[in-house]
C-alpha cells in the first residue's frame, strides 16, 4: 500500500505542476505579452543568470537543445535578450536580458505571483511554510 500512496502523492504533485503551468499560460495569454510559458521561463532564467549560455538553460530546464534554440531565437528576434560581446577564444553564445526584456520579465513575474497566490489561496501561512519545507526536502533528495 505504501507504493500506492507514493503514486497518489506523485499524481498530486503532477496535478499542481500542471495547474501552475496552465495558470501561467492563461495569464500570459490574457495579458497579451506575446510570450508563451517556456519563453517566460527562459527570460526569467536569463534575467537571473546574466551571461548564461544555451547549455545552461538546457541543463536547468530539462528541455532539448532544439527547443531552447527556438525559444532563444524568438527572444532575440523580439529584442527581449541579446548576445553578449564575444570574449576572445569564447565559442559559447552568452545571453543577457535587454531593457525591453526586463520590463516584460517584471510583468511576467507579477503574473507569476498572482498564479502562485491563486494556487495557494486555501492554505494559511503555517501550511504554506510546511509545504515549502516539504517540497524543498523533496528537491534536495537524490533521485
Amino acid at each position: 500500500m505504501a507504493a500506492s500512496r507514493d503514486i497518489d502523492i506523485l499524481n498530486l504533485v503532477n496535478t499542481v505542476a500542471h495547474q501552475a503551468t496552465a495558470g501561467m499560460q492563461r495569464a500570459l495569454r490574457e495579458a497579451e505579452l506575446g510570450l508563451v510559458a517556456m519563453e517566460a521561463r527562459t527570460l526569467r532564467f536569463v534575467a537571473r543568470h546574466p551571461g548564461c549560455t544555451q547549455n545552461d538553460i538546457v541543463r536547468e530546464s530539462g528541455r532539448d537543445k532544439a527547443q531552447i534554440a527556438r525559444v532563444i531565437k524568438a527572444l532575440l528576434d523580439r529584442g527581449e535578450i541579446r548576445r553578449l560581446a564575444d570574449e576572445p577564444g569564447e565559442k559559447r553564445l552568452r545571453l543577457q536580458i535587454t531593457d525591453a526584456g526586463a520590463a516584460t520579465h517584471r510583468h511576467a513575474e507579477s503574473l507569476r505571483g498572482k498564479v502562485a497566490q491563486s494556487l495557494l489561496r486555501g492554505l494559511d501561512a503555517g501550511e504554506r511554510r510546511s509545504l515549502q519545507a516539504l517540497l524543498q526536502r523533496m528537491t534536495e533528495a537524490e533521485p
